[in-house]
């Protein structure tokens, strides 16, 4: 007897950078993703009479909604462009370093609009016959968490796209054809781990150097949301694919649990600028430095405190301060999000820079 088809354990998640707007490609990288999408197609049954109290009227389509929330539990270096290039676009392309590392930066503008990276991700299993193409695919949100113990970070995304199409449909064949072949996940990526993480806070971008805090950081979490509007434009067509997005906002929130320390509570600490009577301007820099060197990940903001609650760890009380970034000229960085990653993914594996919408 044959095993049943529909493996769990065979799920693929495979996703390519688009050159252009609703254009789908093919994938480039198999990840290390657990999730699945959710794909509506608008069925609706029309609000009619029909002499019956069942449902008679045919239902008919509308626009789609097709979003996959996406997890990856042990975040790799290697897996941070696609994350990143999701959320912020701007269709990034890596400076070569000492082969065979790259070198990623990622500075979103704030007071004009990056172009938008858009991607197709196949999803699917061992029937290949039953494979999602889901294109022209941004992330709404992201979030990373470093983990009390100092284990891996892990990332969360909910990604939207804006067309559908399978390997199994008659009326939204696959094109390309999916699933890419020849694409594995990488069994030695890099992990990203808080153990290797220097955590510093300081009142100007000079003064990081002698900002380390120390015997402090249990975790963190950082969240990056967007506000996207779909656009949909009567072209001729013949189908509900999304024509656009249009960026409306954003926002960049980090929260860090503390243990009670001179930096995080008392005169001059981290919760003394929580609790001015006028907002006290922080640079909060995390830079995170692998034992495989030189991979590595440096990330800078400027932000402002807005909370803090009480918790517990073990026998010991925490501190968890709750900031936002935001946009100043005057603080001598170039992005309200300032990323620079050491990584060995090429553009190629991530896909080409250049689409946009």
């Amino acid at each position: 007897m044959s095993p049943i088809a529909g493996f769990v354990r065979l799920r693929k998640h495979q996703f390519g950078r688009q050159a252009d707007f609703g254009t789908k490609v093919e994938a480039t990288r198999a990840y290390p993703f657990s999730g699945t999408p959710s794909v509506d197609l608008g069925w609706t049954d029309p609000e009619v009479d029909v002499g019956s109290v069942d449902p008679m009227a045919a239902p008919y389509r509308g626009a789609i909604d097709a979003t996959a929330s996406l997890t990856a539990p042990a975040l790799a270096y290697n897996d941070l462009p696609l994350m990143l290039s999701g959320i912020f676009g701007g269709a990034v392309a890596p400076a070569p370093g000492a082969p065979p590392f790259q070198e990623w930066t990622h500075e979103p503008a704030s007071t004009t609009v990056d172009s938008i990276d858009a991607f197709t991700y196949e999803f699917g299993d061992d029937v290949t016959t039953d494979w999602f193409q889901l294109g022209d695919g941004i992330l709404e949100s992201l979030e990373f968490a470093g983990p009390e113990g100092l284990g891996p970070l892990t990332a969360s995304m909910s990604w939207r796209f804006g067309s559908v199409a399978s390997s199994g449909s008659t009326d939204s064949p696959d094109s390309p054809a999916v699933p890419t072949a020849g694409l594995s996940v990488a069994t030695d990526d890099t992990i990203v781990y808080l153990k290797d993480c220097t955590l510093s806070i300081a009142d100007t971008v000079a003064g990081l150097g002698a900002g380390v805090v120390t015997d402090a950081l249990h975790s963190f979490s950082l969240k990056i949301a967007q506000e996207v509007d779909q656009k949909r434009f009567a072209n001729g067509t013949k189908s509900f694919d999304v024509s656009a997005y249009g960026r409306t906002g954003r926002s960049i929130e980090l929260e860090c649990t503390f243990a009670k320390t001179a930096d995080t509570v008392g005169i001059g600490s981290e919760s003394d600028a929580w609790m001015s009577d006028t907002t006290v301007p922080r640079i909060i820099q995390f830079l995170f430095s692998s034992t495989d060197t030189p991979y590595g990940w440096t990330v800078t903001m400027p932000m402002r405190y807005y909370t803090r609650s009480e918790g517990e760890i073990g026998g010991n009380t925490t501190v968890v301060l709750t900031a936002h970034a935001y946009w100043d000229p005057d603080v001598n960085l170039d992005s309200i999000f300032q990323s620079a990653l050491i990584n060995e993914l090429t553009e190629a594996e991530l896909g080409l820079a250049g689409s946009g919408s």
